[in-house]
């Protein structure tokens, strides 16, 4: 059984046994020597041995396997050639009269900007100046051909191999077309100073465009970096100091909804939820204005699982918390029938404090003494010329009960008497209390001074009430289906 060993051809590794080596050595020795003299040998070698890499890549694929033989190499060397098919060349004797056939590239070795030109101009047998010059005067026709060559430079693949580069012009890939190609490229470097002129350009226009690039990373990422802190900031803000915002008062109304378990997990959940696309968005921003390594698909997973993991926590808190609301309003009422043609007098009983300058709407008041609400007070015509009152309980409670609101009220002797705020004594399910006073034609009611200032404060009362009650009116009568001031 034949020893293996392994070796490496530019960049590539293979597995070759012991009389393939043999045989790759002395031709790779052979080519070497002949080559020592020339100030170019050592590139020419490299592409030399690139291409070797290239063949037995191809014979491996081709036969699904993977040592090299002697056979390979020996199947290499005749498309390659040998030194003495080289002097052949040079004595205009071809050793192989095989036609290649051509492929576009970008030329790498011969271009200003992406080589698009230099590979078109290869392909086609034409000069590479003359197409620059085309490409210029027909970019000037609204940049059309600017769109194109740069789609051209996306598209078309780089000739970086000694393979490529040769089927670029056509030319068959073995030793002494190689040796010609890479000499005929040193010597049209040195002979053109056009072409010089043109890579001068080239490299400090892509030297421009790497410092554009790097002012606009840099100030792509402060953005982010200062944008995801300031969203971070709010968000946290938003949690944990809600009376910062517009909508504080809305937020108390949702943290009364849900059990202290169910507030501190739903924060949790938010927090995550929203809070780590936002540290992405930082970090991202972080590593384009500092260059690191790190482990971003571990980074990234990481993430993905806290998110999910919190997007379930607040589905989890959704349904608990869901159970217990219903979707349709339900409501309870009493009606209190009143002695018709008799002035009504309104009272406000102070049962509840609230501190002087308290932001209040109808949403839940969190004070010590409990979390409270305010009642819906208006006045409204009847039409079937009786006086009445309706005193309504509504809430979307899946299974209401009265005692889970506190609301003390009490009609005597034309007076009707009511608690200035509404006690929740449950969990936050849109309750409401509405006090709604029906009264006939020319029906007079009176509101006692506490009465009109606790009203006046709250604009949830019908709006004519509302605005007469702040320009200190208390005497109203019902007059053509209206409350009206009573001159």
């Amino acid at each position: 059984m034949k020893k293996t060993y392994t070796i490496n051809l530019s960049g590539k590794i293979f597995h070759i046994d012991d009389d393939a080596l043999d045989k790759l050595q002395e031709y790779l020795n052979a080519l070497k020597t002949y080559y020592s003299k020339e100030d170019d040998g050592p590139e020419i070698m490299d592409d030399i041995e690139n291409r070797i890499g290239e063949l037995f890549s191809e014979y491996m694929k081709n036969e699904y396997r993977e040592v090299v033989t002697s056979n390979d190499v020996a199947q290499a060397i005749s498309t390659m050639g040998t030194p003495d098919d080289i002097i052949d060349d040079d004595n205009d004797t071809p050793r192989n009269t095989k036609k290649q056939v051509k492929k576009l590239y970008r030329a790498p070795d011969n271009r200003v900007f992406g080589g698009v030109a230099g590979g078109i101009a290869a392909y086609w047998g034409i000069s590479p100046l003359l197409l620059r010059i085309c490409f210029i005067i027909m970019t000037l026709y609204y940049g059309i051909f600017l769109i194109v060559y740069i789609i051209l430079w996306i598209a078309v693949p780089k000739a970086k191999t000694a393979k490529q580069k040769l089927e670029m012009k056509g030319e068959n890939i073995n030793v002494s077309n190689i040796e010609r190609s890479i000499k005929g490229e040193y010597q049209d470097i040195k002979n053109s100073k056009g072409i010089q002129f043109a890579n001068r350009i080239g490299k400090w226009f892509s030297n421009v465009l790497l410092v554009i690039g790097k002012i606009l990373t840099i100030i792509i990422g402060l953005g982010l970096f200062f944008g995801g802190i300031f969203f971070l900031f709010s968000l946290l803000s938003a949690l944990f100091l809600p009376h910062w915002f517009p909508w504080g008062e809305s937020y108390m109304e949702i943290t009364h909804a849900l059990s202290p378990s169910n507030l501190i997990l739903s924060k949790i959940g938010i927090l995550f939820l929203f809070g780590i696309p936002i540290i992405m968005i930082i970090f991202m921003a972080i590593k384009l204005l500092f260059t690191f390594k790190s482990n971003n698909k571990a980074i990234a997973l990481s993430a993905l699982g806290l998110w999910l993991v919190s997007l379930t926590l607040l589905i989890i808190v959704a349904i608990s918390e869901g159970t217990t609301w219903t979707p349709r309003t339900n409501s309870y009422e009493e009606t209190i029938q009143l002695d018709k043609g008799k002035m009504l007098t309104i009272q406000v009983n102070k049962r509840h404090t609230v501190p002087q300058n308290f932001y209040q709407d109808r949403g839940v008041l969190q004070l010590q003494e409990g979390n409270l609400f305010s009642p819906y007070f208006a006045i409204r015509p009847s039409y079937n010329n009786t006086a009445y009152i309706v005193v309504r309980y509504s809430t979307h409670e899946n299974k209401p009960k009265k005692e889970n609101i506190t609301f003390d009220y009490k009609y005597a002797k034309d007076t009707l008497r009511f608690d200035n705020y509404a006690q929740l004594n449950s969990k936050w399910r849109a309750q409401e209390v509405e006090i709604i006073v029906y009264l006939p034609e020319d029906s007079k009611i009176r509101f006692t001074p506490e009465a009109a200032d606790h009203l006046s404060k709250h604009k949830h009362s019908n709006y004519p009430l509302y605005f007469e009650l702040n320009n200190h009116k208390s005497l109203f009568i019902m007059q053509e289906g209206k409350i009206k001031p009573l001159q």
